[in-house]
């Protein structure tokens, strides 16, 4: 395997990094899954151990819960009973719970007679039935001595003693002692129920963790009480153990009462989960073995090691077909492009794809056919410069012949040159007589011009002084027009008032009428009219005068419009005259303008004939001038013709080093295309 490839590349390139991301990702996942399953077991080992417990506490209870309902029926009846009257209800009670191993009554010494020291029942399962038995009643057991009674004594209330190994029933037992008490509260005896751990055995025995897990129970003193190992149960304190482990998880199990611990047995390390009993005060125990605890997190860890290695497996399958149909397109690219090298430019790759390589292979086949089309150009140029060269040598040669053909030519120039420059100075003295003539023609049109110019400069003052003269004469005329408005006006308010005078002097004749009639009515009256008459009097003296005054305001207002009449005519007679003066002005101003436009005209010709005549001038100038120069280029054309001669010489030789330099190019262009015919392109 090439270690430049690209295969090889990308996957020392991308594996380790890969290898890595894959062993973090599977180490978290692996942790995490670890502490899951850690706590998903410990969840199930507290459930089973609350499960366990729970078990053991409803026995417990329902035993403690009749040996409780048995003392409260020995209390009401203890002295109306006889020894076969609790021989049949214990035998009845019994049947009630299988659990129950035993039951009895034991009464405090002389409580159910004074002559009797020692009562009591006390009855067992034997088998399928169920046996009674007075042997308590012997003095030598003198059960008020025994720690059950004494307990239940002190306790005032249900007491478990310690589980013991009792020899008749050769098992281990508990007793739930319940003190009897009378209706005055007084301690008259106790009331037993033994429970054999037989049953308790067997649960914790039959209790399964996992495949190698187990369960055990000690005593509140460390007595080992039920386990796998029957050969130690009521035989072994956990806590004198010889072995340092399983002493220290006793004394940790007896002192925390709750907890989880780790000790190293036989099998190696074990988890123990432990809880105390509340009715007993026992500890009871789960241990699971680490090594299961391990096999189940190895087999985790060998499945995410498993699952990493196909992921890895999988991107490398990836990265090896990735890396194919990479270097498959780079081979395809190393081809044209070699093919390029050596001349071919006929090969281009398939585009497949709009990626970069897809967009590689379009400016690769863009760029074949780009240098295609250059070399093809190049070849049909060399072609043509070819040909061209051809017809250059072949001009050079048809060159060589004119430029002989000249050199003769030029020395007829030359004696036609000295003619022509005789006839040229003939020329020149005729054309500077025509230049001073044009010359004085040209003085005496600037003079007229000027004349011109002032007589226009005057022509316009004079038609300036018209058009003021005209508006003069229209304010005048508009200021008789304005006159004449005003007296006709003048003259209808003096006809306006003549018309109220006419009213005012109408009034006084009636008022006047009115008078007379108010005189007459107060001679009518006598004494009573004096006062009215003398008021008409006034009214008619007012009267008289009112009238008087009107008729000396009407002929003041007639004389008025008299007056007004004839200066209203004679404004009007003054405006005509205005107004014909106005026309006559306005005609002159229309005579000043003509002849004003008239003198612009011919300003404007003279200052064309002017300018003509100095264009002349300068035109006769330049063609004197260019006479004379004439005259000088046809001695100096005389001069150069022989010149020319030996140029012409000179330019034949040089027509035959460009026939030989045709000739090289020919050769050049050949190999030109000899090096092009190498090249491989479309057409």
């Amino acid at each position: 395997m090439k270690i430049n490839s690209i295969r090889v590349k990308t996957l020392l390139l991308i594996l380790p990094i890969l290898i890595i991301i894959n062993s973090v990702i599977s180490g978290i996942v692996f942790i995490s899954a670890r502490n899951l399953l850690l706590n998903e077991t410990e969840r199930e080992l507290n459930g089973q151990l609350q499960k366990t417990e729970q078990s053991i506490e409803k026995r417990l209870g329902a035993h403690a819960t009749l040996t409780e309902a048995l003392a409260k029926s020995v209390q009401s009846q203890y002295q109306k009973m006889n020894l076969e009257d609790y021989d049949h209800m214990f035998r009845n009670t019994l049947q009630v719970n299988k659990d129950t191993f035993g039951l009895g009554v034991f009464l405090k010494p002389q409580v159910y007679s004074s002559d009797i020291q020692f009562f009591s029942s006390y009855a067992y399962h034997t088998g399928q039935t169920v046996t009674v038995t007075h042997d308590y009643n012997n003095p030598s057991y003198n059960y008020p001595s025994q720690n059950w009674y004494k307990l239940a004594e002190k306790s005032k209330d249900l007491v478990f003693t310690d589980p013991y190994y009792d020899d008749k029933t050769q098992s281990t037992m508990v007793t739930a002692a319940v003190p009897t008490l009378n209706d005055q509260g007084q301690f008259i005896g106790v009331t037993t129920g033994d429970i054999s751990l037989i049953t308790i055995q067997n649960i914790i025995k039959d209790t399964k963790l996992g495949e190698t897990g187990w369960a055990f129970m000690i005593n509140k003193d460390g007595t080992y009480l039920a386990g796998p190992d029957t050969s130690l149960i009521m035989k072994q304190k956990l806590q004198d153990s010889k072995d340092p482990e399983l002493a220290g998880l006793a004394k940790s199990m007896l002192n925390r009462g709750q907890g989880i611990e780790v000790f190293k047995g036989k099998n190696g390390s074990n988890h123990v989960y432990y809880a105390k009993l509340a009715q007993t005060g026992w500890v009871l125990a789960m241990v699971l073995p680490d090594e299961e605890l391990s096999s189940k997190v190895n087999a985790l860890m060998v499945k995410v090691i498993i699952t990493s290695l196909i992921g890895i497996a999988m991107v490398v399958t990836l990265i090896v077909l990735f890396t194919n149909h990479l270097a498959n397109l780079t081979k395809r690219v190393n081809q044209m492009a070699e093919r390029m090298a050596q001349g071919d430019f006929t090969y281009s790759l398939k585009v497949k794809s709009q990626d970069e390589f897809g967009q590689m292979a379009v400016n690769l086949n863009e760029t074949s056919r780009t240098l295609s089309g250059m070399i093809r150009e190049v070849r049909d140029h060399t072609i043509h410069v070819a040909s061209t060269s051809e017809e250059l040598a072949a001009s050079a040669d048809q060159t060589s012949k004119t430029s002989e053909e000249i050199t003769m030519t030029i020395q007829q120039v030359a004696s036609g040159a000295a003619a022509q420059q005789r006839g040229t100075q003939e020329n020149a003295r005729a054309l500077e007589e025509l230049a001073a003539g044009i010359q004085r023609i040209a003085e005496s049109s600037s003079t007229l011009h000027e004349t011109t110019l002032s007589t226009s400069k005057k022509a316009q003052t004079g038609n300036h002084t018209i058009q003021l003269a005209v508006e003069e004469m229209n304010k005048v005329d508009n200021m008789f027009t304005g006159t004449a408005s005003i007296m006709e006006q003048l003259s209808r308010r003096s006809e306006e008032i003549g018309n109220i005078i006419n009213v005012i002097t109408e009034i006084s004749t009636q008022t006047n009428l009115l008078s007379l009639n108010a005189s007459i009515e107060a001679a009518r009256a006598g004494e009573h009219g004096k006062g009215f008459a003398v008021v008409a009097a006034e009214i008619r003296s007012l009267a008289e005068q009112s009238k008087q005054s009107a008729d000396q305001v009407r002929e003041i207002i007639l004389k008025i419009q008299n007056e007004t009449a004839a200066a209203a005519a004679s404004v009007q007679s003054g405006a005509q005259t205005v107004k014909s003066g106005t026309n006559r002005v306005e005609e002159a101003g229309n005579a000043f303008t003509g002849i004003f436009t008239e003198i612009q005209q011919s300003v404007l010709h003279l200052q064309e004939v002017s300018a003509v005549a100095e264009q002349m001038s300068a035109s006769s100038e330049q063609i004197s001038a260019t006479v004379e120069n004439l005259a000088h280029i046809a001695g100096e054309a005389s001069d150069g013709s022989q010149s020319v001669a030996a140029a012409s010489e000179e330019q034949l030789a040089s027509m035959e080093e460009v026939a030989a330099s045709a000739q090289f190019l020919g050769t050049m262009m050949q190999e030109l295309q000899d090096l092009l015919s190498k090249f491989k392109v479309k057409e």
